[in-house]
């Protein structure tokens, strides 16, 4: 297993834009497993002093709000078309959000299955982080729609774009689901991924 630890399992949580992956995530805690979403750890990031600090002196003051917090949709939209900003705000959070998942990982308690949403694990390459990969797909359609109270079309599709195609994500997955038809059977899936993580644990010992 992966960090020296034999007596944790951690599993990579991803998919595309509106899959499902959040309730996913949900559907895991439930079963005792201890849920890190990386869109939380990145907001707690930008809490950061020294990274709210630095992202201003990249970006500028049109980053933040009118409490002086960065904004995340005005930060989002510095980068928008902007490649090589991209690149820059990546190298910045990516290297800081691994850290952060490692230490949850380090800090688990013994005998846990800590699962990690991360929608971008495979751009980031994080893959090492985790001994077990899971991703969660979805028709093009039925993620636009789900997602759509987040993202206009436009943004769906640029968003989509930089991402992984399910093709890469399901290939590079121990698991994968289809979540396009019973909540169910996501449910049943989840409890299934649960079940092989724990036998990753029982495994490692």
């Amino acid at each position: 297993m992966n960090r020296g630890r034999h007596d944790v399992v951690a599993v990579g949580l991803t998919g595309g834009i509106g899959a499902g992956k959040s309730t996913a995530l949900a559907m895991f805690g439930e079963l005792g497993a201890l849920a890190v979403s990386a869109d939380e750890l990145v907001h707690a990031l930008y809490l950061q002093p020294e990274c709210s600090a630095g992202l201003v002196a990249h970006f500028g003051p049109a980053v933040l709000d009118a409490c002086g917090a960065i904004d995340r949709q005005r930060l989002a939209n510095s980068v928008r078309g902007r490649p090589e900003e991209l690149v820059w705000l990546e190298k910045l959070t990516h290297p800081r959000v691994a850290e952060e998942i490692e230490r949850h990982i380090r800090e688990a308690p013994a005998d846990s299955v800590v699962v990690c949403e991360v929608p971008l694990l495979f751009e980031s390459r994080y893959q090492y982080l985790f001994d077990l990969i899971v991703t969660i797909e979805a028709d093009r359609e039925n993620r636009r729609r789900r997602s759509v109270h987040r993202f206009g079309p436009e943004m769906f599709s640029e968003l989509e774009g930089l991402q992984a195609s399910s093709e890469q994500r399901v290939a590079g997955s121990d698991l994968a689901f289809s979540n396009d038809g019973d909540p169910d059977r996501l449910r049943e899936f989840v409890r299934r991924a649960y079940e092989r993580a724990r036998e990753l644990l029982q495994e490692g010992r």
